[in-house]
């Protein structure tokens, strides 16, 4: 059946009703396709309105033959009770496309021509096979699969020869080959421009990291180059977590004699920051940095950590900006929840491994230390890979460090499971509540070692519904932002005062009046901040699993599922959460939305993977 104007108006609504999927976004586009382009095919309208609104829930594009289930997945996703019209056919939705050559650009085939013609073309639609883009998704899409095909065929100065016995040295591959995919990816910094190393929690992507640039920074100094390194983070948070590790890793190095004072000295100087940071402020704009392709960063190796949650356009942004003869290593985790903006890099790059043969490397072996048992580790790649039957085992098989709270579905759970995270936190208040420095910073410390973790903001299962409950708990007014004992989260980066998105303090009683505690630097002390002087936060006692990405890990995690049906269920949700614990886990939810929820893996829509393909290269 084919849309109407009718339909169209039923699809968008007005920009503020909230009666159909279609928001303030979506009525814009129609409008300016009706008014400016002349448009006047409400198919066409709709498809343009379509693509927008694709994008603001997390894909890359629409693909036409899977119209009505994106359609179906987004509106439970966002809670939306509500009865489309009758979509078009596909026979109606390509002739709509065909036949308005002033603002779709058609592209068959496999190959989706150059990057030239992608950004030269400012047609607002692009068709891609099946594949409908906005321009702008369109060219991030197309220069990220450029980018990388470049990269991992340039012709790099090859350090391996030098570097090689370094890095057997420092990343041996053990005598049944099991675990050599972390010397494979050092080796693959050394002579190729662009290398994946991924992995589950435990599998040592942070010991592979951190080797590999030191292999790289040793190789160079061997070939008599001078090289310059960025580690970045998508978040502030993540960044301040990667200069921990860096330095960690250079106070564990002491006196190796292999190290010369130069490549220490070098290692020591790498300071982590944000992509954003690293890339510029250009007049304050968002989507447009200091450095870019005509501009490039002057590093020879960019290693871009918990890259899971960098988005297409932010990751286009940056491998546009590296320079010719430039290096860039991904890590993640890519079992984990992407980014909140649109697409899934790292996801559809190690989906299909073949498509950039040898620069693909996944950590699999899960190593403890001797006489170390930690079932939390044994049942992430269970998570990771979906195995219901298997995780469900671990869940109740009575492990002192998981523990599992079945509810029915959709019920509530008891307010008994809170009991032990309250009787944490009600030591935390009490520490906020005296006037000791060192009172203050163990509330830091037991604060940081818990988390509440929910997948839902709001309802009975939700961040905001939790955070009430345990204020209440604990005796603290939940609508006074300056009560002492709350904890807050800060959700932006700022740094004037050098808080950055992440960053959680206690609100504290000193001999100067209320204060904000934040660790300092290192964690030896606290440092205080006047509640006027902090940045947008909000309450942290419990806050979203999205939140706690990039944070540091806690020993004991508590997490609230939601119910079964529910579009946020998906298994890089509880994936996420779970690998949040160091030490305990408590997983509160019915059994049947656990299983459903390894059942629904997190599915963006994009065609970046197709596109390297036909470009990339298998190293030599």
């Amino acid at each position: 059946m084919t849309v109407t104007t009718t339909d169209l108006e039923a699809w968008l609504g007005h920009p503020w009703d909230g009666d159909g999927p279609f928001g303030g976004a979506e009525w814009a586009v129609a409008d300016l396709m009706a008014r400016r382009a002349g448009v006047d095919d409400p198919i066409l309208i709709w498809l343009a309105a379509l693509a927008v609104w694709a994008q603001r829930c997390g894909h890359a594009c629409v693909d036409l033959a899977q119209v009505d289930g994106l359609i179906k997945d987004e509106c439970a996703r966002a809670g939306l009770e509500w009865e489309p019209p009758a979509t078009p056919s596909m026979g109606e939705m390509r002739a709509a496309l065909e036949g308005a050559d002033s603002v779709v650009r058609l592209i068959d085939g496999v190959g989706p021509g150059s990057v030239e013609e992608a950004v030269a073309d400012v047609r607002p639609l692009v068709l891609w096979c099946e594949l409908l883009y906005t321009q702008r998704q369109f060219v991030n899409e197309r220069l990220v699969a450029g980018r990388i095909a470049d990269l991992a065929s340039s012709g790099v100065l090859d350090l391996e020869p030098l570097g090689g016995t370094i890095v057997d040295e420092f990343l041996p591959v053990a005598e049944d080959s099991t675990d050599a995919a972390a010397n494979e990816a050092a080796r693959s910094v050394l002579r190729s421009g662009f290398t994946v190393l991924t992995g589950g929690p435990g599998t040592g992507k942070t010991y592979t990291l951190t080797r590999a640039l030191l292999a790289f920074l040793m190789a160079a100094e061997a070939a008599d180059t001078e090289v310059s390194v960025a580690v970045v983070a998508p978040t502030g948070k993540a960044a301040t977590r990667a200069g921990e590790m860096l330095a960690t890793f250079v106070s564990e190095l002491g006196d190796d004699v292999r190290i010369s004072e130069a490549v220490r000295m070098q290692l020591a100087g790498v300071v982590p920051s944000t992509i954003h940071r690293l890339l510029g402020s250009t007049h304050h704009l968002r989507t447009r940095f200091a450095h870019d392709g005509s501009r490039p960063l002057p590093h020879d190796l960019i290693i871009v950590d918990e890259t899971s949650m960098v988005d297409l356009q932010l990751m286009a942004r940056l491998l546009e900006a590296v320079k010719v003869g430039g290096r860039v290593l991904l890590v993640g985790d890519a079992g984990q929840l992407e980014s909140v903006e649109s697409g899934a890099v790292l996801r559809d790059l190690t989906d299909r491994p073949g498509v950039l043969a040898g620069r693909i490397h996944e950590l699999q072996v899960v190593h403890r230390l001797a006489g170390e048992d930690n079932p939390i580790a044994d049942l992430a790649p269970a998570l990771r890979g979906g195995d219901v039957t298997t995780a469900m085992s671990f869940l109740t098989a009575g492990h002192a460090e998981i523990t599992f709270v079945d509810v029915d579905d959709g019920a509530v759970p008891a307010p008994a499971v809170i009991d032990g995270v309250v009787a944490t936190y009600a030591e935390v208040v009490t520490a906020a509540r005296s006037t000791a420095p060192a009172d203050h910073a163990q509330a830091l410390r037991l604060l940081g070692g818990t988390r509440v973790l929910c997948g839902a903001r709001r309802g009975p299962l939700g961040v905001h519904q939790w955070n009430d409950a345990i204020d209440t708990r604990l005796g603290i007014r939940s609508f006074d932002p300056v009560a002492v004992g709350r904890a807050v989260l800060i959700t932006v980066n700022s740094p004037r005062i050098r808080l950055v998105n992440g960053d959680i303090g206690v609100v504290v009683n000193t001999v100067d009046g209320v204060r904000v505690a934040f660790p300092a630097p290192g964690g030896a002390s606290v440092r205080y901040l006047s509640p006027a002087e902090l940045p947008d936060h909000e309450r942290a006692y419990a806050m979203t699993v999205h939140k706690s990405q990039g944070s540091e890990y806690a020993d004991s995690v508590l997490v609230i599922l939601p119910q079964s049906g529910s579009p946020l269920l998906t298994r890089e949700l509880v994936y996420t959460a779970v690998t949040r614990a160091k030490s305990h886990v408590t997983l509160v939810g019915s059994s049947r939305a656990f299983a459903e929820a390894l059942e629904n893996p997190s599915i963006r829509v994009s065609g970046l993977d197709t596109m390297i393909v036909g470009e990339a290269r298998a190293p030599s």
